[in-house]
C-alpha cells in the first residue's frame, strides 16, 4: 500500500472514530436532557409490530401524541422493550416525554434512554477507530531496502 494510501486510511478511521464518539454522547445527553427538561403528554398506541431477526429480534410501537402546547397531531415510531410491547394494545393510552424545542424527539416514558453502558460500547469501538488510524497515520515509513549490485559488502582500506 503506498504511503498515500495508508495517510488516507489512517485519517478516515481517525474521523470515522471520532464521529462515532461524538454521535454517541451526543444521542446519549440530549435524550438524558428530555428526559430531565422534556414535556409529557398523552399518546396513543397506533401499531405495534415485531421484527424477528435471526439474530435479534425488535419490538416496535407506532404511537400518535399531540405535543404540549401544540395543535399537530404526531406520529413516532419507537422500540420498545419486549415486556412493554406485550403489555399494551393498539388505542392505549401512553404517557409520552418529548423535547421541550423539538417535540420530534420523543419516546414513550422510562423506554427512550440511550444507556451509558451502550456508550461506553460504542465509545470503545470508536476509541479502537481513532488509535488504529492514528496508528496508521502517524507511523514512519518503513525505508525501502537498497539494492546493492554487487553484493559485496563496503570494505575498507
Amino acid at each position: 500500500m503506498s504511503h498515500i494510501a495508508a495517510r488516507v486510511l489512517g485519517g478516515v478511521f481517525v474521523v470515522v472514530g471520532v464521529f462515532m464518539t461524538v454521535a454517541v454522547w451526543g444521542s446519549y445527553q440530549r435524550d438524558v436532557r428530555i428526559v430531565r427538561e422534556g414535556r409529557v403528554a398523552e399518546g396513543t398506541v397506533v401499531k405495534k409490530m415485531f421484527l424477528a431477526g435471526t439474530d435479534d429480534s425488535e419490538y416496535v410501537l407506532i404511537y400518535a401524541f399531540t405535543p404540549v402546547d401544540g395543535t399537530q397531531r404526531l406520529e413516532h415510531r419507537r422500540n420498545i422493550s419486549s415486556t412493554l410491547w406485550k403489555q399494551l394494545r393498539v388505542g392505549d393510552r401512553i404517557q409520552v416525554v418529548h423535547g421541550h424545542s423539538d417535540p420530534r424527539r420523543s419516546f414513550p416514558e422510562g423506554q427512550g434512554v440511550t444507556t451509558p453502558g451502550l456508550a461506553l460500547f460504542i465509545s470503545a469501538i470508536a476509541l479502537f477507530h481513532i488509535l488504529l488510524g492514528g496508528l496508521v497515520l502517524f507511523a514512519k515509513a518503513a525505508p525501502e531496502a537498497s539494492q546493492d549490485d554487487s553484493g559485496a559488502s563496503p570494505s575498507s582500506s
